[in-house]
């Protein structure tokens, strides 16, 4: 299993310059993932995908509402 998956829908959705809470099924079906990365993205679990190798900027840039104060 690779990140590499997992760092492209994160890549492509920063590039969307928009805040969200989770990313769901129909936007991560052209891309080879695992379940366990697919649930975390669904979820926005951060912990899950920090954990599976998704960069962590490229987290804090998509779920960047998770980290508002």
């Amino acid at each position: 299993m690779s990140d590499y998956g997992l760092n492209q829908v994160l890549y492509a959705k920063a590039r969307e310059h928009k805040m969200t809470e989770s990313i769901g099924a129909d936007e991560v079906a052209d891309y080879d993932l695992s379940d366990e990365e697919r649930a975390a993205l669904a979820s926005g679990d951060l912990e899950a995908l920090f954990r599976l190798g998704a960069n962590p900027y490229l987290i804090r840039r998509v779920f960047r509402r998770r980290y508002a104060v």
